[in-house]
């Protein structure tokens, strides 16, 4: 082994002496068992179903100490690699090099620390590849289907079942229901159950353009139920015609036949309910119960499709097959390992009732307390809450960690590691990069008169600022911000001129702090005129009459590219590094003094 590793290092000595003085080829081999070390690591993290209960599991990484067993490893990894490295500097001690060889160096730098450093993007592959094989999309999505089947049997909370949540068949889904407490008596013709009143209206419709949505103040567009946005057109929908509820519903008794909710919205799920595209009227929708306040009804296709098919189910009333339906549900609910104790028999007695499936049990969200003892006649719950806590089982169902597993198996799958993290690395790699690479070329001195130098820089900036927004005095905020911007462009231009215009004239010192600056610092250079331009152009468009339309837009610089900004300030700075390395050689000529 010693004896292979001696004469790839005199290969590469003799022929790629960059490579060689780098240990590139070393690092990269380190780095690739480590980057699959961690992918194995990251494989094996959800073996166990439980850890998908959670909301949001794709961040284990930062949550198990994987972020930190990543950093320390990093650390020593690059440390030791930075000793050896440093043992051989050939452009500090003057021997003959040329700018491609001086950017070669550069470029080896940023490939090392970034292999060695985002060893998240593996272990992150790791769990994509074992949610994909452990959970494939035929067998997930089959199981979402089941569940939203079966998730009306699923009583948790009896507002999910009360007769203003029907939305089949017709009328229902045509219709308003309006629901109040009794305080609000009259003989209008309504659906009562205990303390609750039901109303049904037709609904009517005023149209009004997005680009005249200033008018909905206007008291001819108040009062409305709920607006429905289309692609140019505000449609205001209100109450009209009370209609007598008796021909299409028999009672306000809660019922299965009442749920219309979906438990679950699959991403693979192609049905375009249109559901951004509606604004309620929250006065139209608070009921007198506050503890009701946060119910929002939805006129969703979505909400009748699944009413209809909750609908068909029950009107078949077989009782083979909606007990294979639970059978199959809690065989996936175990398999997920969700918290319950339900049996399938028992369930089944529990919400079979023929006479309109009424819902004369509930199912609690989680065990019953051993102390749970609510003196439920002195309590302040109203009569529909009283009528649910008293039919309350000592069954009990976790739906919040079924709706975990789902989402957790599918955001991970959907998730691209990469691309979600690929900024931070490639820009953390080049900060590091460059700062190897200023030590290397300007040496150690150079590099911390620089540092300071920027800390003494950003100061001044920053009492500068609050010298001119107190001058202001909040008169004109924005001439302080391109006062402020504006000076801080003339500062870069001058730091970048100096190495390039003014190197023999300046001392070797401050050219070397000039030179450090302008290697960091160029892509902020660059976003800074980005910045300055986009300002412009707002303030342009602001400017124009037509601004305040609703479809009126402001095309600006920074939105030509947006987050691809990123890539493209990357590798400008990349390239001017390359032609930058000349001035550099130039610099490093200069006499000392």
């Amino acid at each position: 082994m010693k004896a292979f590793i001696y004469k790839t290092n005199q290969y590469l000595l003799e022929r790629f002496p960059t490579l060689w003085n780098t240990r590139l080829v070393w690092m990269l081999l380190i780095a690739f068992v480590l980057h699959l070390i961690f992918f194995v690591f990251g494989f094996f993290t959800l073996t166990n179903p439980e850890l998908l209960h959670e909301y949001s599991v794709k961040d284990i990484y930062f949550q198990n100490g994987t972020v930190f067993l990543n950093s320390i490893i990093s650390i020593l990894l690059l440390v030791l690699w930075l000793i050896y490295m440093f043992k051989n500097n050939a452009f500090k001690n003057y021997y003959p090099t040329t700018t491609s060889k001086l950017f070669g160096q550069f470029l080896c730098y940023l490939i090392i620390i970034f292999s060695c450093s985002a060893f998240f993007l593996s272990y992150n592959y790791g769990l994509k590849l074992y949610i994909a094989t452990e959970y494939p999309d035929a067998q997930t999505n089959k199981n979402i289907e089941v569940t939203n089947d079966v998730a009306m049997f699923l009583t948790h909370d009896i507002s999910d079942y009360t007769i203003d949540k029907r939305r089949y068949p017709k009328p229902f889904y045509t219709l308003y229901c309006e629901q109040y407490r009794t305080w609000k008596e009259d003989s209008l013709p309504k659906l009562e159950f205990l303390d609750q009143r039901y109303k049904f209206y037709t609904l009517k419709t005023k149209t009004l353009p997005k680009s005249e949505r200033h008018r909905e103040q206007d008291s001819s567009y108040l009062g409305f139920v709920f607006i429905r946005v289309t692609d140019s057109l505000r449609i205001y929908y209100y109450k009209d015609t009370i209609v007598d509820p008796s021909p299409f519903a028999k009672s306000a008794v809660p019922s299965l036949y009442n749920a219309s909710f979906t438990f679950f919205k699959s991403r693979h799920d192609k049905l375009d309910d249109d559901r951004g595209n509606y604004e309620y009227n929250q006065y139209s929708y608070l009921n007198v119960d506050y503890s009701y306040n946060s119910y929002r009804p939805d006129f969703t296709l979505r909400h009748q499709l699944r009413s209809e098919r909750n609908n068909a189910l029950l009107d078949r009333n077989d009782t083979s097959e909606i007990k294979g339906l639970l059978e199959n549900f809690i065989t996936l609910s175990n398999r997920y390992k969700i918290e319950h104790n339900l049996t399938s028999e028992q369930w089944f007695n529990l919400i079979y009732q023929p006479d309109d499936f009424k819902v004369k049990h509930f199912i609690r969200p989680e065990p019953k307390d051993d102390y749970d003892y609510f003196d439920i006649e002195n309590s302040e719950l109203t009569a529909i809450e009283k009528f649910q806590y008293e039919r309350l089982t000592d069954f009990y169902f976790n739906k919040d960690e079924l709706q975990n597993v789902f989402y957790n198996i599918e955001d991970i799958k959907a998730s691209s590691p990469l691309f979600d993290s690929i900024h931070f690395f490639m820009w953390f790699s080049f900060v590091i990069s460059c700062i190897i690479f200023m030590f290397r070329v300007t040496g150690l001195k150079a590099l911390l008169f620089s540092i300071i130098t920027v800390g003494i820089l950003t100061l001044f900036i920053s009492l500068l600022t609050a010298l001119i927004f107190y001058l202001i005095q909040g008169r004109n905020d924005e001439i302080g911000i391109y006062l402020i911007l504006y000076f801080t462009l003339i500062l870069g231009t001058i730091i970048l001129a100096i190495p390039t215009l003014f190197i023999k004239k300046i001392k070797k010192l401050v050219v070397a702090i000039c030179v450090n600056i302008s290697i960091i610092g160029f892509p902020l250079y660059l976003f800074l005129i980005i910045g300055i331009i986009t300002m412009h152009q707002n303030d342009i468009c602001h400017a124009d009459p037509n601004f305040y339309s609703r479809n009126y837009e402001c095309h600006t610089l920074m939105d030509l590219f947006g987050v691809y900004w990123s890539y493209i300030l990357f590798i400008i700075g990349i390239l001017f590094l390359f032609f930058y390395s000349k001035v550099i050689k130039n610099w490093k000529s200069l006499p000392e003094g």
